[in-house]
């Protein structure tokens, strides 16, 4: 409901074979049209029906006022519509043109190819704005202590502890919530799963390994589905996981071992 201004909220995107029935298309003019109305104006970024999302063209990747392109502008990607918040509270409401039952289009799209013909962009469905999003709350996972004589080889093992990622107040409404887990101190190429040591960490030859309830590796860096989301109710969600120490080099000096994530929701 409030996304800051300038979020893309959807995009959509049309084939040079759906534009102009070719691989490469060469355009020769853009019109947008607020509100799908009547009247065409400069744009690039232009008013929808819905308060709070607006929405533009792009032509190989850029958007473009009313003009004419001379020379013609030639294309072999994919259009793109867009629809981006513009810092307004979002209400509901329909995307569709002022005139839906006639001829009242977003844009229109000249290509040389078509001559005279053209191409008119329609923007159809419904926008309903959901207030709030979930979160999850800071917690610290404190492992038991373990002797260096628990570990054996290289990717070994020892004192793991189970926990938990809280995913707390969800509302309902959204398609899909998701989670990506991202190490402090970045990816270590080496090993999947394992968290860098963190500065305070005295130790070295160990690190923290981070895995799921069955003893999966985690993946860092990848949006991963909260297949427990609800989207007619919202709720709080548990996530469970297991974290271990690992032995990472041949000798290892006793010490503190420290390692840091953090947890990424993304909404649908």
């Amino acid at each position: 409901m409030n996304t800051p201004s300038g979020v893309v909220l959807a995009r959509h995107y049309i084939s040079p074979l759906e534009a102009c029935g070719k691989p490469t298309c060469n355009y020769s003019q853009i019109l947008n049209y607020p509100n799908g109305g009547q009247a065409n104006a400069p744009g690039p970024t232009i008013a929808t029906n819905v308060p709070g999302v607006s929405t533009r063209f792009l032509i190989n990747g850029q958007a473009y006022p009313t003009m004419r392109f001379t020379p013609a502008l030639q294309s072999s990607q994919p259009l793109e519509v867009q629809l981006l918040s513009n810092g307004q509270p979002i209400r509901s409401g329909s995307l569709a043109g002022i005139n839906a039952s006639g001829s009242a289009s977003y844009f229109i799209l000249y290509s040389q190819e078509q001559g005279t013909t053209y191409q008119a962009i329609y923007l159809s469905g419904k926008i309903t704005p959901i207030s709030g999003t979930c979160s999850v709350p800071a917690q610290t996972v404190t492992l038991p202590t373990a002797p260096v004589r628990n570990f054996g080889d290289i990717g070994s093992t020892a004192g793991s502890q189970n926990f938990r990622i809280q995913i707390n107040n969800c509302p309902a409404g959204y398609n899909r919530i998701g989670y990506t887990l991202s190490p402090i101190g970045g990816m270590l190429s080496s090993s999947s799963g394992v968290l860098p040591l963190t500065g305070d960490s005295t130790a070295s030859g160990v690190n923290i390994r981070i895995t799921d309830d069955q003893g999966i590796a985690a993946v860092f860096g990848m949006s991963k589905m909260v297949n427990a989301y609800n989207k007619a109710t919202g709720g709080s969600y548990m996530i469970p996981m297991q974290a271990s120490y690992i032995k990472t080099d041949e000798t290892i000096k006793p010490g503190t071992v420290n390692g840091a994530m953090t947890v990424l929701l993304d909404y649908q």
